[in-house]
């Protein structure tokens, strides 16, 4: 009579806990799979996060996040269509009829059926028949049709190794077990024992092996099947000795309930670049499973922290609202700086501190990490001073800035009116109405004085007393320098007003009193509206600058290379209105007559003609 024998690889009781390989694409963050199984194989569902441990180079890491969730299983079933499974019962019925017949059954299962949660192949000594299929309807109308040719060409641990090449393909979903179920009866011959590359090769992939053995009862305790339960122990599974009379169901129940597996997150300590070693440690009833070690390599680099259009240079001035010697402004100064990683791992900064001169001037101990106010109230004296930022990640790893140059230009005051400043503006405001008054009194006891003669004098003072020059702010200006032209203003009823003397290089236009000898106090002139320059061949050239009313000679616009005075000529500044005039007036143009040249035969060509 055939049974189903099950051989746990640890006992009844015992508890595995498998893990897949880590995943670390969010690093330092590391994602795991874990399955924990009882004695028989079955997933333990429900478990709780306290229970669970990661150990990762040796050091426990107990802060875990566990999840439930659905991954699907990869399951590959291998046939070893050889002529052991062409023997047949006294009913008359073949091995491979019953192994097919128990398949057919699993696959037909509620369970089973889900459409696109598993990834199902199957391979026969006639070669892989249905891979990577999302429904056991594929596996069981291939399956019903194959007439095997029982033939013994290809060993039975050679198509186990070539089963195994589906495994190597990427799972449709992260974290799916792999599960190959090898049915085979005996295997006898020497080439027939590759088992260290099989074992090998499944843990790589994390593939679970379950052979199925199909003979005679006694067949499980013949010296040919320990291959096989090598390769169960060796890979999690289990050997089975196929009994027809009960099938494969709880084999199926076993792999099934494996879609639903645990994931656990935890962060990383990893601070080294290089390979890493990880263990899942679960507790239970003060027991702890430990699951084989996973191991993957990580690239580690301090991040970079680099300043932001960090300044050159900082001036620093007296606050004119300060009532202290050292109140300059500004107090700091914001900087701000970039952190990256080249690792391409970003993680969390924990720390950055702010060195002026190798000495720590300020930290922060939490965010924001990436700018700090420097402190200048201490900086008194010109000088450059150098700058670096130092952070620290969530692993530890320390990462430098490059030194950054920056000089403070500390402008200090005169001494002395500094710290009496504020109590100087009223006095300086008495002053300067006392000296605009003992001017414009001098001002107009010289303008009295400089009457050319009594005629002009009446007529002078007539149009001297209009308001609109007295707006203009024109006078005369007393000197020992040769005068060499004369600006004569104009009133608005056309009579000439007194003579003004051009004396020196320049002559400038404007109604800012800093900046010309004659200020023009009307609104339509500019501070400085157009500047009159003496060259050197004794011409005056006129030009304006940059004036919103425009400076005009002879009522056109000057352009912007400006003009050469003539005398005579009429100058617009704004309202203002001045005729240019010379000390000794040029001569009148001579005016020549050249005749064309067919002109009378007894005139010559060069005869002239002067009036």
């Amino acid at each position: 009579m055939l049974c189903l024998l099950a051989i746990p690889v640890t006992a009844q009781s015992a508890v595995t806990v498998r893990a897949s390989l880590p995943i670390t694409d969010q690093f330092p963050q590391i994602t795991m799979f874990i399955a924990v199984v009882d004695g028989t194989g079955r997933y333990i569902p429900s478990l709780l996060a306290s229970g669970f441990t990661v150990i990762e180079d040796n050091n426990p890491i107990p802060d875990v996040t566990i999840q439930e969730t659905q991954v699907g299983t990869r399951q590959i079933f291998v046939l070893n269509t050889s002529s052991g499974l062409k023997l047949r019962d006294p009913l008359g019925n073949s091995r491979f009829d019953l192994v097919r017949l128990a398949l057919l059954d699993w696959w037909q299962l509620p369970e089973a059926t889900l459409y696109g949660i598993d990834d199902l192949s199957l391979v026969t000594a006639e070669g892989a028949l249905v891979s990577h299929s999302k429904s056991t309807a594929d596996l069981a109308s291939t399956l019903n049709n194959l007439e095997p040719s029982f033939e013994d060409d290809i060993s039975g641990y050679d198509l186990l190794l070539q089963a195994l090449d589906f495994t190597s393909d990427p799972t449709p979903m992260p974290g799916m077990p792999s599960h190959l179920i090898f049915f085979t009866s005996l295997l006898r011959t020497p080439r027939d024992l590759p088992i260290a590359n099989i074992i090998a090769r499944a843990n790589d992939t994390g593939t679970t092996i379950y052979p199925v053995l199909i003979g005679p009862d006694e067949a499980n305790e013949q010296i040919e099947a320990e291959p096989l339960r090598l390769l169960a122990v060796e890979t999690g599974g289990q050997l089975i000795t196929f009994d027809p009379s009960l099938g494969l169901n709880e084999l199926a129940e076993k792999i099934l309930l494996q879609r639903t597996q645990y994931l656990l997150t935890y962060n990383s300590l990893a601070a080294t670049a290089g390979l890493h070693q990880v263990q899942i440690q679960f507790t239970e009833d003060g027991r702890d499973t430990l699951s084989d070690p996973q191991i993957f390599e990580i690239d580690v680099r301090p991040p970079e922290v680099t300043f932001v259009q960090p300044p050159d240079m900082i001036h620093r001035q007296m606050d004119d609202s300060a009532s202290t010697s050292d109140a300059f402004s500004p107090i700091s100064q914001n900087l701000q700086f970039l952190i990256t990683f080249p690792d391409q791992h970003p993680r969390s900064i924990v720390s950055s501190q702010l060195f002026v001169d190798g000495e720590l001037i300020s930290q922060n101990n939490e965010a924001p990490f990436d700018s700090f106010e420097w402190e200048l109230s201490n900086y008194l004296e010109t000088n450059t001073h150098t700058l670096q930022v130092i952070v620290v990640d969530a692993l530890g790893v320390q990462g430098t800035s490059v030194s950054q140059p920056i000089e403070i230009v500390v402008e200090t005051p005169p001494s002395g009116l500094a710290a009496i400043r504020p109590a100087l503006g009223s006095i300086v405001a008495a002053i300067a109405v006392l000296i605009a008054g003992v001017v414009l009194a001098v001002g107009l006891i010289n303008m009295g004085r400089s009457r050319l003669d009594t005629s002009s004098s009446a007529k002078g003072t007539s149009l001297w007393g209009s308001s609109s020059l007295r707006r203009a702010g024109l006078r005369s200006k007393q000197t020992s320098l040769p005068i060499e032209a004369y600006l004569i203003p104009i009133n608005t009823e056309g009579h000439e007003g007194e003579l003004i003397p051009l004396t020196g290089v320049e002559f400038i236009f404007g109604s800012d009193p800093s900046m010309t000898s004659a200020p023009l106090l009307d609104p339509s002139v500019a501070g400085i509206h157009a500047r009159l320059t003496r060259q050197a061949a004794g011409d005056y050239l006129l030009r304006d600058q940059g004036s919103i009313a425009g400076t005009w000679i002879n009522y056109e616009l000057v352009s912007d290379e400006g003009y050469l005075l003539k005398h005579g000529d009429i100058i617009h500044i704004g309202r203002q209105v001045f005729r240019f005039r010379l000390p000794t007036p040029p001569p009148p143009p001579e005016v020549r007559i050249h005749p064309a040249k067919d002109s009378s035969p007894e005139r010559g060509d060069n005869q002239e003609t002067s009036t």
